[in-house]
């Protein structure tokens, strides 16, 4: 039996929360997961900060409670698995038990994204009306600061996938 859209969601939410639960202590006695994970939490940070500057981040939430079918629309965080909920898990953000706005991503609260680290789309997606309202400039530094980010965090999901190939093989 196909399972619906939820319920995929709710198994990589609970992988994501098993995972951490066997592997923090062992991610936090690995220095280059460490060093990545530093990096990619420097890496969101500099994107947070230019949002911040540039008032994308007001504007995205604003459209999140507003606009149903927006960037944030309901269905979006199925590209969310269980790996880079555990990144989220390790850098201290709690995952939602339940949807909190109505209509947008499982993931969205009532000052936007609960996540740090987050999908690809949901960061790299630019509305026609934030492209109007950054101009070209503006969205090519943004680019290139969330090239930074999503970089970092590849690596770091990389690098954890084969931490734990290669703890299952010593299992």
């Amino acid at each position: 039996m196909e399972l619906t859209r939820d319920q995929r969601l709710q198994r990589e939410i609970s992988k994501a929360r098993k995972l951490f639960e066997r592997c923090r202590d062992a991610v936090g006695q690995e220095p280059g997961l460490l060093r990545l994970l530093s990096g990619y939490s420097l890496a969101i940070g500099e994107t947070q900060k230019l949002m911040r500057q540039l008032n994308v981040g007001a504007a995205c939430t604003d459209c999140a409670k507003k606009e149903a079918g927006g960037c944030c629309y309901e269905g979006i965080e199925s590209g969310y698995n269980s790996v880079l909920l555990l990144i989220n898990l390790l850098m201290g953000c709690e995952i939602p038990d339940f949807q909190e706005v109505p209509g947008s991503c499982f993931f969205v609260g009532e000052r936007g994204c609960k996540l740090e680290a987050r999908y690809y789309y949901c960061l790299h997606y630019l509305c026609p009306a934030l492209q109007d309202a950054l101009g070209p400039d503006a969205i090519g530094d943004l680019l290139g600061v969330l090239g930074r980010e999503l970089a970092a965090g590849w690596e770091l999901e990389r690098a954890l996938q084969r931490f734990f190939t290669k703890n299952q093989q010593e299992s």
